[in-house]
């Protein structure tokens, strides 16, 4: 049977095994921070070169200036709080 204390180490000689071996669960290793290679998550922070975003910050100026109206590419994103910014002051939206 084992002991708490043959747990532990067992435990531990797996721990530094692993680190030496650069790797964990099984092989595969997650890399964070300053240990990746690339800045970014691509996925997630970039858009297709062609489409726009507009955000809500871009609305408040549109609506400083007193427009009403604001033009926009037909493949553009609206950002859920520049919607909500857009709904509120009823700006109406023209796509070209």
């Amino acid at each position: 049977m084992l002991k708490e204390q043959d747990i532990i180490d067992i435990v531990c000689e797996n721990l530094l095994n692993s680190s030496k071996k650069g790797n964990c669960a099984g092989g595969v290793s997650y890399k964070s921070g300053f240990f990746t290679k690339k800045r970014w998550i691509e996925s997630y922070s970039s858009l297709n070169n062609n489409r726009q975003l507009i955000t809500e910050y871009e609305i408040r100026k549109v609506v400083q200036k007193g427009e009403r109206t604001i033009k926009i590419s037909k493949d553009a994103i609206i950002g859920p709080l520049a919607l909500e910014l857009i709904q509120e002051k009823a700006i109406k939206i023209v796509r070209e």
